[in-house]
């Protein structure tokens, strides 16, 4: 495993991607998705949502999509993590104000635990209310516990479920949300 620098939140910047951050962005999602999942799916049915959702294309796409704002988590030049805040229409189990949706959030697997995720979610919720946003949303996969937690520590409550199509099957995702307020900042 490559050395791991110290995480100081002067050495980490935070910015919104734009379309030439797309090939980067597809190489590291496609890695960080497998990462997250290789020990809970079916390889096979990884390697297939990832060169669906994953390519450089559907990144770009992403990051073009006036209704997603795509944001990096960055050490030097180096991508480390990244999230993607959605508008779109809220799963009826929401029902705070103004609900904005969290619809990927990952980091590297090298810095998992380092205060990245941290300062990305304080992002995420910094840009969700600049948005006039009062809700904060997401759907995640129950057997990815070690994401259940960190969310919980942002104050996210379990409130719903949400479908999920993967592999041919159709999933039960939980969804989770949290109100928006000057106090989230301080997780």
């Amino acid at each position: 495993m490559p050395d791991v620098p110290v995480v100081t939140p002067a050495s980490l910047a935070l910015r919104r991607a734009s379309i030439e951050d797309a090939p980067a962005l597809a190489a590291f999602a496609s890695k960080a998705f497998s990462d997250t999942y290789r020990t809970t799916d079916d390889p096979g049915e990884i390697a297939d949502y990832v060169a669906e959702h994953f390519n450089a294309e559907a990144v770009a796409e992403v990051i073009r999509d006036r209704a997603s704002i795509v944001l990096l988590a960055e050490l030097g030049h180096r991508l480390v993590g990244y999230a993607v805040l959605k508008s779109a229409e809220a799963p009826s189990c929401i029902t705070g104000t103004k609900p904005i949706e969290l619809a990927r959030f990952y980091l590297g697997e090298e810095f998992i635990g380092k205060g990245i995720g941290s300062n990305l979610m304080r992002l995420v919720q910094r840009e969700a209310r600049r948005l006039d946003a009062g809700t904060l949303w997401l759907s995640v996969y129950d057997r990815n516990v070690r994401a259940v937690r960190f969310y919980e520590r942002f104050g996210f409550t379990k409130v719903g479920g949400k479908e999920f199509l993967f592999g041919g099957r159709t999933y039960i995702d939980p969804v989770y949300s949290v109100a928006l307020d000057d106090r989230n900042d301080r997780n």
